[in-house]
């Protein structure tokens, strides 16, 4: 599992009672996975914050992918956020979802001073985005050496104490739930994910269940209130709002056992 943080809920989830093959982990909190290299079928840790980071956790500083029956992907490409960030400046000029249409949208819209922006264009924006993240950089790589089965499995949705976080975060996802274009952003961020990633043969794009989802966007409390760092069992702080942990987690370990003993 190659990743940043949110390789927790994974982690979280195998030390809950996984009963799969045996887990490998190469993941960093915060920035850094990204320096890492890939040398055939092996990605390596050479960068020293890095090094220090997997011996930290006591993981590998190198893994070579072809010995493993499956490699998974966490985050590291386009995310809600992204999203949300693109619309702090522009609004879609066809959107859909509630909020997106009819005589009140149309009033919102004509009241609304940022700058239209397309479907096609915002699908665009976030696929070029999937393309410069770590994982699409990675899987690419790798998938020129082996041929191993993988699964990418984006960022989850923010948990639903984003609305009650302070600024910034806070009132714009209150905004984007309250307009109805958080709701309207999943679609076309699915698709630039599928997009960004269709021509990496072999690999499983893993979106968010839609039983985990509130508001259209969030992810619901119950899959949050878990939330873990990257060793797997220290709590996130209170105020977190952007991981989960065990639960969310070990849905995202059957639906990769299902693929790979179908």
């Amino acid at each position: 599992m190659i990743g940043n943080s949110h390789v927790g809920m994974l982690r979280a989830a195998a030390q809950s009672g996984w009963r799969g093959p045996p887990l490998v982990y190469f993941a960093k909190a915060g920035g850094g996975i990204e320096r890492a290299r890939v040398r055939g079928s092996v990605i390596i840790a050479d960068d020293p914050d890095l090094v220090a980071a997997q011996r930290r956790y006591g993981l590998p500083t190198e893994i070579d992918v072809a010995d493993c029956e499956a490699v998974i992907f966490v985050a590291g490409t386009a995310s809600l956020f992204n999203a949300a960030q693109v619309l702090q400046s522009h609004r879609l000029s066809d959107p859909v979802g509630p909020g997106g249409g009819g005589s009140a949208g149309a009033e919102l819209a004509e009241r609304d001073p940022r700058q239209l922006l397309s479907q096609a264009a915002f699908v665009d924006a976030l696929a070029d985005r999937a393309r410069a993240g770590y994982s699409h950089r990675f899987a690419t790589a790798l998938r020129r050496a082996t041929g191993v089965p993988m699964f990418l499995v984006p960022q989850p949705f923010p948990g639903e104490a984003v609305l009650d976080a302070p600024p910034p975060h806070g009132p714009l996802f209150r905004r984007l739930r309250a307009s109805g274009e958080g709701a309207a952003v999943v679609a076309p961020l699915a698709l630039a994910l599928e997009r960004a990633f269709a021509g990496i043969e072999g690999l499983h794009l893993l979106l968010q269940p839609e039983d985990t989802v509130a508001h259209g966007f969030l992810t619901a409390r119950a899959f949050t209130r878990d939330a873990v760092r990257v060793n797997g069992a220290t709590p996130q702080h209170g105020g977190d709002f952007l991981h989960v942990g065990a639960v969310f987690g070990s849905r995202v370990l059957d639906r990769v056992a299902t693929v790979l003993n179908g």
